[in-house]
């Protein structure tokens, strides 16, 4: 099957001015440094695959606590430069009152051939006689702000479609109005946080799009990497307001089914990854470092049921870490499925962030002569 994107074109999104990466694989592993991007990548495909929603510009924003609103914010007569809430995605957190160069990132060479752009625009609103709202592009006010002259505004454009939503529609409070695991997007695309095993309850929506199907059972199997004694697993909790889902699992030894969390944190991070993997089926699977709460001595076999898993679900899968153990494990799970994983990593030069692609061959050497690819 071909995969959902050969090449990624990011330009001024975050720290990348511009990163171009040809050549991805179906299970790819991004390395580098602290500050080379690597979660930035992962951002950006999370917007391009969702057509820029709102919703998950939200969850980007507030995981790095961008989203903290002033206090008294209800109370402030609306101004651009205060609420502009989407500054940090721009190249060098720049002043929607400067030259904004827009965001574009795009996707070519495989299934999904998407290009999207984010830039800032002005305009005047307008009523039609039967009381429709439109809106006519201005030129950037003199006086700035003044909603008299022009209302600023952030203008998307995907595939030729182009939206138009002002800045007093995507303050913070706009973009609290929801928060989904998952989207309606143009293309499937599921995320694991660093932090994606610790809090079980929030996996609730994506055990339900699996239970009781072949998938549950994958995941199971998934679970015997560490604890072979499992035999099966379920969601229990959340029938009346204010009660949270649980994971529960039944195993040997045991006379009842018991929490997940009581296995420890490597069986809940396992199980937020393959989770989430069968629930990517047909898209992509991100996942910011991959061995959180994992021990080595099973990440070589978590890597190869993510290649089994994803090669049969045809998804597409971009992972980070920062472990030489977790890029130890990737390469031997990647030598038995020729052509199936890359290993990219990032490196920093001044303002521009460059890509070093390894495949299984060139990163068997690697891994071979202790050679540093993080």
């Amino acid at each position: 099957m071909d995969l959902k994107i050969g090449t990624l074109d990011i330009q001024r999104f975050r720290a990348l001015r511009q990163l171009k990466i040809e050549g991805l694989g179906r299970v790819n592993l991004l390395t580098g440094p602290n500050n080379s991007g690597k979660s930035s990548v992962l951002e950006a495909l999370r917007i391009l695959a969702s057509d820029a929603s709102l919703s998950v510009i939200h969850q980007i924003l507030r995981f790095r606590e961008e989203d903290v609103a002033p206090t008294d914010e209800a109370r402030r007569p609306f101004h651009a430069e205060v609420l502009f809430p989407l500054s940090s995605l721009f190249h060098r957190f720049p002043q929607f009152s400067a030259k904004l160069e827009p965001i574009v990132i795009a996707a070519s060479g495989g299934q999904a051939s998407m290009k999207l752009s984010l830039e800032a625009g002005w305009f005047s609103e307008e009523r039609e006689p039967d009381g429709a709202r439109r809106l006519i592009s201005q030129p950037q006010p003199q006086v700035l702000f003044s909603e008299r002259e022009a209302l600023p505004a952030l203008v998307i454009e995907t595939n030729n479609v182009r939206r138009v939503i002002l800045l007093r529609n995507v303050s913070r409070v706009h973009l609290r109005r929801s928060s989904e695991l998952i989207n309606e997007a143009r293309l499937p695309c599921v995320f694991v946080s660093p932090y994606g095993g610790e809090r079980t309850a929030t996996l609730g929506p994506l055990w339900d799009t699996i239970a009781l199907s072949d998938r549950e059972q994958d995941v199971v199997d998934a679970l015997k990497i560490i604890d072979p004694e499992i035999s099966a697993v379920s969601m229990v909790g959340g029938e009346g307001p204010g009660q949270a889902r649980t994971a529960i699992v039944r195993a040997a030894g045991f006379p009842r089914p018991v929490p997940l969390r009581s296995f420890g944190d490597g069986l809940n991070r396992l199980f937020g990854i393959v989770l989430s993997l069968v629930n990517a089926k047909d898209g992509l699977l991100l996942i910011d470092e991959f061995e959180n709460g994992m021990h080595h001595t099973v990440q070589a076999d978590v890597w190869r049921a993510v290649f089994r898993l994803a090669s049969r679900l045809d998804i597409q899968v971009v992972a980070t870490s920062h472990s030489w153990d977790a890029i130890e494990a990737f390469q031997k799970a990647a030598s038995e499925t020729p052509e199936e994983g890359v290993l990219i990593r990032l490196s920093r030069r001044g303002e521009n962030v460059i890509p070093t692609l390894f495949r299984e061959d060139e990163l068997a050497v690697a891994t071979r002569d202790r050679i540093e690819v993080r």
